[in-house]
């Protein structure tokens, strides 16, 4: 059954597409418009911060795709263990960092529980 593998890909996704969409809109626009100091002065400093700031969005897309076409080849579990340890890190890492629940997390905690699911049923 490749329900649990699917609904882990689409939140995953999901959870990856707005935080990019979100964070270059609300964080890093505002950021790169304000006075270049320090490592904003260059050209290649901003891409590299924009770089390290979209990389958790393409792991998150990236692991629950491989969760969804492991599951249709099926595969071994190490794909699924894997997403699974950093769905829930980056998850309990909002909630310390912020202190309060964040909608990812909570999207991410959820993917990890149905990775889990798929894991167990299959």
């Amino acid at each position: 059954m490749i329900a649990w593998s699917a609904i882990a890909a689409g939140l995953a996704v999901i959870v990856a597409l707005a935080h990019s969409v979100i964070s270059e809109r609300v964080i890093l626009r505002p950021l790169f418009r304000q006075p270049a100091q320090g490592i904003f002065d260059t050209a290649p400093g901003r891409d590299i911060v924009r770089a390290i700031f979209h990389m958790p969005s393409v792991a998150w897309a990236a692991l629950g795709l491989g969760v969804w076409f492991n599951r249709l080849q099926d595969g071994p579990d190490l794909i699924a263990v894997i997403a699974m340890i950093v769905f829930a890190s980056s998850a309990v890492g909002n909630l310390v960092a912020l202190r309060r629940p964040h909608p990812g997390g909570v999207l991410l905690l959820i993917a990890t529980a149905a990775t889990a699911t798929d894991l167990f049923v299959n």
